[in-house]
């Protein structure tokens, strides 16, 4: 589902990140944080949201999530115990009891774990998306692994098409589903399959798509400064709906009938665009959704009500995301400090625009080792 950008602009974020990086324990949200603190000037903050339904108490109900440090890190069990999985599992996806990749890569089979795992969704025709992000800040292999999950396309042609840019570029993943619109549950929890069974020592995941600008140099130094370079528990980050109403309208993209969900309101959920899952989140997700029905619309269904069957809460983003107006200040020739702190840009964005945002980037980032 389309998110909508966050427009607050608060400075107070990256200090509450570094307060929980200081202890290294499961900690209250920087919403919750805020809110104790300065409620009368807090609330009015979270007022200037432009999320649809959202709810200035909703940033109240505080996530608990658990940031490694090497005194519990090695203490805690494997985030991908796979084998609590049926023994079919592997050839499962959902209610797809035939599933199979059409073709794969293996980019986490390395001795060094890698920091950051970006899964990209992709659509078949989107050639130019995915060169824009190969080419802008999906380019440092050495500092994360990035894969484009895609999946069947009708003709031939379009078939050796794909084939073609995999074998040049080695970064694609194709399921055995008919890629479209209503089918996008299967590839967000096939990318988190991907993430069980293929890259099990990644630290974090960011489940993506292919209009979106990530700043990665700044989302690394995030992760291993802000966060913890060892990983997290418990972590879902992004920008989320709060109490969004179900639409019924037979002219709403986003019609649902009331067999495919009967209630009027959806439970808090993320924005598709952006989600920062800590590896045990991303396997309690996929165990989830394959013992659940299926729902189309994947952001609903897998941040929202999977996470919520998982007892997992989501922890908002705030000024981490670039408002639309950052974007074009960007866009104009600005530089990139004039934003401050920024780990996304908006959603939906053309390709020059993702090339300028990095250039505007390139001008002061630098990516840390991996």
């Amino acid at each position: 589902m389309e998110g909508c950008v966050v427009l607050q602009v608060r400075d107070d974020v990256r200090l509450a990140m570094l307060e929980k990086r200081r202890y290294g324990v499961a900690v209250p949200t920087l919403p919750l944080l805020v809110a104790m603190l300065t409620v009368a000037v807090c609330l009015p903050l979270w007022r200037l949201s432009t999320c649809p339904g959202a709810a200035p108490d909703a940033a109240l109900v505080a996530p608990a999530y658990l940031l490694l440090m090497p005194g519990n890190a090695t203490s805690l069990p494997s985030p991908y115990p796979l084998h609590k999985l049926p023994p079919l599992d592997p050839h499962h996806l959902i209610d797809l009891r035939h599933f199979a990749f059409r073709f794969n890569n293996f980019p986490c089979n390395e001795t060094a774990s890698p920091l950051l795992l970006v899964l990209v969704h992709s659509a078949p025709d989107n050639i130019g998306k995915r060169r824009a992000i190969r080419e802008t800040w999906g380019g440092r292999r050495d500092a994360l692994r990035l894969l484009f999950l895609l999946g069947e396309v009708d003709g031939a042609d379009q078939q050796l098409r794909l084939e073609r840019e995999n074998l040049v570029h080695r970064d694609m993943v194709q399921g055995s589903f008919r890629d479209s619109y209503r089918n996008m549950t299967y590839k967000h929890v096939m990318a988190l399959k991907w993430a069980a069974y293929f890259c099990p020592g990644a630290r974090y995941l960011l489940k993506t798509d292919d209009d979106v600008f990530v700043n990665s140099p700044a989302l690394l130094e995030f992760l291993s400064q802000d966060l913890s370079p060892w990983g997290a528990r418990r972590l879902i980050l992004c920008v989320p709906f709060h109490a969004a109403t179900v639409k019924r309208s037979y002219r709403s993209k986003w019609r649902v009938s009331p067999s495919e969900y009967p209630g009027r309101v959806y439970p808090t959920y993320c924005a598709g665009w952006a989600i920062l899952y800590s590896p045990d989140v991303a396997f309690l997700l996929y165990s989830e959704a394959q013992r659940d029905r299926y729902f189309w619309i994947d952001d609903v269904h897998v941040t929202g009500t999977l996470a919520a069957k998982a007892n997992l809460t989501q922890t908002d983003l705030g000024s981490l995301v670039l408002s639309y107006e950052q974007v074009r200040a960007l866009e104009a020739g600005g530089n990139a400090s004039d934003v401050g702190h920024f780990l996304f840009g908006a959603p939906n964005l053309e390709l020059a625009s993702i090339h300028r945002l990095w250039e505007a980037v390139e001008g002061r980032a630098s990516i840390p080792p991996s």
